[in-house]
C-alpha cells in the first residue's frame, strides 16, 4: 500500500511507490495499453467531416449575418467578458497552486503550464489525455516530482469536475418550472442528480471500505481491455488516502471547492455577460443548466474541445429558454471566441516562453 502523509498546513505529501508512477522500471502498474492514435485520428475527422459543414461553417456564417442586424452592441460588456474569462483560467491556476501546496513552481510557472495544457486540448482531437501527458512533463520539468504531479492532477481533475456537475445540478434546480415541462431537460435533472449522488455513494464506499472497493474494481477491470487491474487498484488506493487526508483539512477543502467554483462561475459569467453585450439578460437557472450541458459535452473526446457540439447544443437550448435566436448564436460565437479560441495563441506563447526561459534556467 503507498504511503501518504501530509504537512502541517495539511496539503499532500504522497510517498508513493514507483511503480505508480508512468515511466518508472521498478513495479510498473501503469498499463500501456490505450486506444491507438490513428482510430482516435479517424474517429476525430469523421466527426469533423460531419460537423463542419453542416453546423460549424453554417454557424459562424450565420452569427456573421445576424451581428449586421442588430442596432447595437456594448463593447464594454465585450471587454469585461474577456476580462471575466482570464479572470477563470488565473483561477484555474490558483486552485494548481493550492493543490500542489509549498515547494511548488512559482503560480507564473504554473499558469503558464496550464494554458499549454489547455491549448493542446483544443487543437488536438480527444486531447484531455494528450493535454494531461504534456501537463504532466511540463509539471515535472518545473522541479514537481512525479508522485505529487500525478497525485495533484487526479485530485484537481476530479475535484473541478464535481463542482461542475454541482453548477449544473444548482441550474437545473433554478430552472425547476422551465425543466419540468421540457423531457430533455428533465431527463437531464435526472440523471445529473443521479450522477451526484452516485459519486458520493462511491466516494463513501471507497474511503469506508477500500479493500472491498479495490475487489470489486478489479474484478471488473479484469475484462477490460484497456486497464489493468494493477493500475486500478494503485489509483483507487491513492485516491482513497487523498480523500481520508482532505477531510482532516476542511479549510484547504473549502479553498479549494471556492477556487473551483470560481473557475467555473467566471466562465459562465462571461456567457451571460456576452449575451447581454447583444441585448438580452438570461436568468441564472437557465445560464448555470446551459453552461453545465456545454461544458460537460466539451469533456467528450469526440472533436477537440468539443469544437461543433458545444455550439451545436448550447444555442438551441438558450432559445428553448426564450433567448432570441440572433442573440443566442451571436452570444454562444463570442463566448467560444474568448473560451476556445483565445487559449490556443496564450497556451501557444506560454509553452514557448517555458521553454525558452524558465526550463533553460532550471538546467
Amino acid at each position: 500500500m503507498d504511503a501518504t502523509h501530509s504537512d502541517d498546513d495539511g496539503h499532500l505529501r504522497p510517498a508513493m511507490s514507483a511503480g505508480v508512477v508512468a515511466g518508472t522500471a521498478t513495479n510498473p502498474v501503469v498499463v500501456h495499453r490505450h486506444i491507438p492514435k490513428w482510430l482516435l485520428a479517424v474517429a476525430s475527422a469523421l466527426v469533423l467531416i460531419v460537423l463542419v459543414p453542416w453546423i460549424i461553417v453554417p454557424q459562424y456564417s450565420n452569427a456573421v449575418q445576424t451581428l449586421g442586424t442588430l442596432e447595437r452592441i456594448s463593447l464594454p460588456l465585450v471587454l469585461l467578458a474577456g476580462i471575466l474569462e482570464l479572470s477563470s483560467l488565473l483561477a484555474y491556476s490558483a486552485l494548481t497552486a493550492s493543490v500542489l501546496g509549498p515547494g511548488r513552481p512559482s503560480y507564473f510557472t504554473l499558469l503558464r503550464i496550464d494554458l499549454a495544457d489547455l491549448g493542446v486540448n483544443h487543437v488536438v482531437p480527444g486531447g484531455g489525455a494528450t493535454a494531461a501527458a504534456v501537463r504532466f512533463s511540463l509539471l515535472q520539468r518545473a522541479g514537481t516530482r512525479p508522485a505529487e504531479a500525478l497525485t495533484a492532477a487526479t485530485i484537481e481533475i476530479a475535484g473541478s469536475n464535481l463542482v461542475l456537475a454541482a453548477t449544473f445540478a444548482v441550474g437545473l434546480l433554478l430552472s425547476l418550472t422551465t425543466v419540468a415541462a421540457n423531457g430533455y431537460y428533465r431527463t437531464a435533472s435526472i440523471a445529473g442528480f443521479l450522477g451526484l449522488l452516485g459519486t458520493g455513494l462511491g466516494i463513501w464506499f471507497l474511503t469506508r471500505y477500500t479493500d472491498s472497493a479495490i475487489g470489486i474494481a478489479r474484478a471488473t477491470v479484469r475484462h477490460l481491455p484497456l486497464v489493468s487491474e494493477n493500475s486500478a487498484e494503485a489509483f483507487l488506493r491513492m485516491m482513497a488516502n487523498q480523500i481520508l487526508l482532505l477531510g482532516r483539512s476542511p479549510r484547504r477543502i473549502g479553498v479549494d471547492f471556492l477556487l473551483g467554483a470560481a473557475n467555473w462561475l467566471l466562465d459562465a459569467a462571461a456567457l451571460w455577460v456576452l449575451l447581454a453585450a447583444f441585448g438580452h439578460y438570461i436568468g441564472i437557472g437557465p445560464l448555470l443548466t446551459v453552461y453545465g450541458v456545454g461544458s460537460i459535452l466539451a469533456m467528450l473526446p469526440l472533436t477537440p474541445g468539443g469544437l461543433g457540439i458545444v455550439e451545436g447544443v448550447m444555442v438551441p437550448a438558450l432559445i428553448g429558454f426564450g433567448t432570441p435566436a440572433g442573440v443566442a448564436l451571436l452570444g454562444v460565437i463570442g463566448w467560444r471566441l474568448i473560451e476556445f479560441w483565445l487559449p490556443i495563441p496564450l497556451g501557444a506563447l506560454a509553452y514557448a516562453s517555458l521553454r525558452l526561459g524558465t526550463f533553460r534556467q532550471l538546467r
